[in-house]
């Protein structure tokens, strides 16, 4: 590397270039390394600017000798390992650490911890708990026992992370705002109409409260369910959540909790998006009534005649991708409300009715009905076999069942069991079709569907989540640990989507993550590792957040500096 001065219009600027020889052409070249500045200027702060530089110059040249000549490693054949030992680390988590620390999330917790009189560090257990968590799925003391996998130091103990839970639960609101407003700095925010999306979440907790409470609802279970509401933006980005009880004659949208968020993050028009445990009458109404929106799924099998009829009447299907197909039409519909006073009226709005068919999902659903009527099948030839909790699902295509009210056993009635053939055909006539309410009547069909597939996505994103702390259910001692654990989930939500919106979502988030799991770099000798793993994904990645992730040797002090760049962001 050496210094150049260019004679530019407002004087002279130096710069230190390196020469090189390109590949293709085999003709000598310069390439910029570093911008110096205006020799009249730096002749304030240096005697010589040109000697300075030019020494500067060299000592970079000399460095980058040193990094890039050949090193020679001395094996020994007869070296054997010690118990225990794992020459393996885990460089994929760089990405991560771009992303926690360009929200500036260690400036945060470093703050809070000020005042805290604790000798371990807030900032490294969440780091391990959401770096750990999306890479190496586990339990918390799996994922604490994994720390080992990365190159960053966390030193504190299984009990301090369990510790810091109450402090998690403390600055939740607080850790809220502050990645908004960096999201905001970073990205922009257009917040005139955002996405509510409301999900439930299963629990085995041994604190009982307002806010777990046991539902047997969904498939007869007895753990507490808590409902969880995500304010998502435009762009796919989260902005805020919140738990609270999962009470379905609740107007959502109209929680207190949730209405202080909203004016809390600025939040305009509000699109509530749900399934259709949602799909309630005041819950629609509420939502109107107060300026907002929903999409909403609503249940076909359940429906009124004339709707069914409409869904299954092909007239007026377009083609929607390679497998699917849509229509859609606007229609009048009268609900029955609960009034301020506590009285019943009736309404009618206008609401556009999407009808979406996937053959995709038309075979899942006939796949997983195959399971469940050979269970069905089972049950009427054994039914001493089975009782109301276990014959759960397949009990529904069996008919001339009873249940001793007691013990639950199946009874032996006058009438034999059966297959209910008539209803089965009637359940086949509608797989593969979902029907979708909204009241955004002027927005295009296609983006409605989108809005609505982002529930999936969001559910998906939380499932896997979830699977990395075993919490479907998860097993908390305290509702402060409840709280925590979801805002760990929320952290590593907002890493995913900011990182899926840095690489446009080229590849699917779970293919990413393998790919950062993947990428290990294995211990040889001395301060010496090599990087056993590169692929097209982490070429994008790489590129996206300035990681090299391609090197395939490098030192212990170079790898370190590697990602002690993604902290200085």
């Amino acid at each position: 590397m050496f210094l150049i001065k260019e004679k530019r219009k407002h004087g002279t600027n130096l710069c230190i270039v390196q020469s090189y020889r390109d590949p293709v052409t085999k003709r000598s070249k310069t390439k910029r390394i570093m911008n110096v500045g205006y020799l009249e200027d730096l002749r304030e702060q240096y005697d010589d600017p040109v000697a300075y530089f030019q020494e500067v110059a060299k000592g970079m040249s000399e460095e980058y000798s040193m990094e890039t000549k050949p090193i020679h490693i001395a094996l020994d054949p007869a070296k054997s390992l010690e118990p225990g030992i794992d020459l393996m680390k885990n460089f994929g988590y760089t990405a991560l650490s771009a992303l926690y620390h360009e929200l500036k999330l260690d400036v945060f917790f470093r703050g809070r911890q000020r005042s805290l009189n604790i000798d371990y560090s807030l900032n490294s257990v969440m780091k391990l708990l959401v770096y750990g968590g999306l890479l190496f799925p586990g339990s918390i003391k799996q994922i604490y026992e994994n720390k080992g996998q990365f190159f960053d130091k966390m030193d504190f103990s299984l009990n301090d992370v369990y510790r810091s839970f109450t402090y998690f639960h403390r600055y939740k609101a607080q850790l809220q705002t502050w990645i908004q407003e960096r999201i905001c700095e970073n990205y922009g925010r257009d917040t005139s109409q955002m996405y509510y999306y409301v999900t439930k979440h299963y629990f085995e907790a041994s604190e009982q409260d307002q806010l777990s409470k046991n539902d047997s609802s969904k498939g007869h279970r007895q753990d507490p369910i808590v409902q969880m509401g995500l304010f998502v933006d435009k762009n796919g980005l989260p902005v805020s959540y919140e738990l609270f009880p999962r009470n379905p004659g609740d107007a959502l949208i109209l929680s207190p909790e949730i209405k202080k968020r909203a004016q809390d993050f600025g939040v305009g028009r509000v699109i509530l998006v749900g399934d259709n445990g949602i799909n309630s009458a005041d819950n629609l109404y509420y939502a109107l009534s107060g300026g907002n929106g929903y999409i909403v799924c609503q249940s076909i099998r359940g429906a009124e005649k004339e709707i069914k009829d409409y869904v299954l009447n092909q007239e007026g299907y377009t083609p929607f991708g390679e497998e699917c197909k849509i229509k859609s039409r606007i229609y009048t519909r009268k609900i029955r409300i609960t009034t301020a006073s506590g009285s019943k009226k009736t309404i009618s709005f206008d609401e556009k009715q999407i009808v979406f068919y996937n053959k995709k999902y038309a075979r899942c659903v006939m796949a997983e009905r195959e399971d469940v009527l050979l269970k069905a099948k089972d049950l009427i030839a054994a039914p001493g076999k089975y009782n109301k909790v276990t014959a759960y699902g397949a009990a529904r295509y069996v008919q001339n069942i009873e249940y001793d009210k007691r013990t639950g056993e199946i009874l032996q009635g006058n009438q034999p069991l059966h297959l209910d053939k008539k209803g089965l055909k009637e359940e086949e006539k509608y797989d593969g079709y979902y029907l979708f309410l909204t009241s955004e009547l002027d927005e295009k069909v296609d983006d409605l569907v989108d809005a609505y597939r982002s529930l999936w996505e969001i559910e998906e994103s939380f499932k896997y989540i979830n699977s990395t702390y075993r919490a479907r259910p998860v097993f908390v001692s305290r509702v402060k640990h409840m709280h925590a654990h979801y805002l760990t989930c929320f952290v590593s939500l907002v890493l995913t989507r900011i990182l899926e919106m840095k690489i446009q979502k080229e590849y699917p988030l779970d293919r990413v993550l393998q790919s950062l799991r993947k990428c290990n770099c294995v211990h040889i000798e001395g301060n010496h590792y090599i990087q056993s793993y590169y692929d097209s994904v982490l070429d994008l990645v790489g590129k996206s957040l300035g990681v090299d992730f391609s090197m395939r040797y490098g030192s212990l002090y170079k790898i370190k500096e590697n990602i002690g760049s993604t902290k200085k962001r």
